[in-house]
């Protein structure tokens, strides 16, 4: 019974760690009413970036990219959300980006998608702070910034690292079963 149940996990995990899922940024749905930053480190010199202003709030924006992750990946469960402090962005989108918000989906042991947010005005238009920038791209002012970062892995580590899991629980087994028969 032990050994079937084993046999059902290892055969599902890998089914999980191998299905094809998005592989480029470029995969993912812009922002709907949006305009794609053309800035600095918004476009090819990060790679797997994208950039968005737009009028969008996070109320609209986690939402959606919750589900077009959820869409592109193919699972059919969602992934995991995680809310990081907004100071972690320089370490996972790229140093000095401005954040108001940072949330990462996450399907464990395959890949993430980052969501960066600057909301720098309210939907009314008030600033959210004192000097509150406006962000300007294309000759129009945006009240917010969208940046996304995503971290794919590639098929051959992930088959590695179903390997290694299966031969550890397999080694734990009978490491337990030689301990319980002394």
């Amino acid at each position: 019974m032990i050994k079937r149940i084993f046999i059902l996990f290892s055969i599902l995990l890998l089914i999980y760690m191998i299905w094809p899922g998005p592989n480029k940024i470029s995969q993912f749905k812009p922002l709907p009413n949006s305009t794609k930053s053309t800035l600095s480190g918004d476009t090819f010199q990060i790679p797997n970036v994208a950039a968005y202003f737009s009028n969008n709030f996070r109320d609209f924006v986690i939402p959606f990219y919750f589900k077009n992750y959820q869409g592109v990946s193919r699972l059919p469960f969602p992934p995991l959300v995680l809310n990081h402090p907004p100071e972690y962005s320089w370490v996972v989108i790229n140093v000095n980006t401005d954040t108001t918000y940072l949330e990462e989906f996450v399907y464990p042991l395959r890949d993430s998608l980052f969501v960066n947010g600057f909301e720098t005005y309210r939907p009314d238009g008030t600033p959210v702070f004192w000097g509150a920038p406006e962000l300007t791209e294309s000759t129009k002012s945006w009240y917010t910034k969208t940046k996304l970062r995503y971290y794919p892995s590639n098929i051959l580590v992930r088959s590695l690292v179903w390997f290694g899991i299966v031969v550890s629980i397999l080694a734990i087994y009978r490491l337990g079963r030689k301990i319980a028969k002394e």
